[in-house]
């Protein structure tokens, strides 16, 4: 299977999964879901993970609203959430979702926003500055976090993420996450498509 062709199919899928999504609109910001779980129950948190940032902190709320032209929960594997620069797209994985306190969900779309704007300014996201510019997404992580009265334990999680080695963002480490995971899950796909898009790879 050539690049062109795999890459084909992966816009078809990603169409039809965004076409069969639950989905609602805030401030004009589209957010879906598509998972075996509850999609509302999903939606509705990442909701109030929005609502409890514009609470708290306006100028990341507003970034992110400009940021993004879509939040959309379905699965990803080695991540909970992702910036996909040319779709303008925040994408979560709903397994965190609806195991994940608000307020980390909340931080997660705060990260996710931070890369958005590191991309709109021209700064690239490579495995030579990877580490770095997660450090920095971190960082922005924890200003949000110290504006939440009460989230001891949010701020103690992100604190830990910036002491991670540099090597949890390399290449290597990255590949066999991704592979692992995907291998592990039927991210809501049939095992035939599964298995055609791993070897793919």
């Amino acid at each position: 299977m050539t690049g062109k062709v795999r890459k084909a199919i992966h816009r078809l899928v990603d169409f039809v999964l965004l076409r069969l999504s639950k989905s609602i609109s805030v401030d004009g910001l589209w957010i879906g879901a598509f998972c075996d779980g509850d999609q509302g129950e999903v939606v509705l948190r990442v909701q109030n993970a929005l609502a409890l940032i514009e609470a708290h902190d306006v100028k990341r709320y507003k970034r992110a609203i400009a940021s993004f032209d879509r939040i959309w929960v379905s699965y990803l594997f080695g991540a909970v959430g992702q910036y996909v620069p040319e779709l303008r797209r925040c994408q979560l994985d709903p397994e965190f979702v609806l195991s994940s306190p608000i307020e980390t969900i909340a931080s997660t779309i705060v990260h996710e926003a931070t890369h958005a704007r590191f991309i709109n300014v021209g700064i690239p996201y490579t495995y030579e500055n990877r580490h770095r510019v997660e450090k920095a997404c971190i960082r922005q992580e924890l200003v949000f976090a110290q504006r939440i009265p009460g989230a001891d334990g949010l701020r103690r999680r992100i604190n830990e993420k910036l002491l991670l080695d540099p090597d949890v963002w390399s290449r290597e480490t990255s590949s066999t996450r991704f592979r692992e995971a995907f291998a592990e899950s039927d991210g809501g796909l049939p095992k035939w498509l599964r298995r055609r898009l791993f070897k793919a790879e």
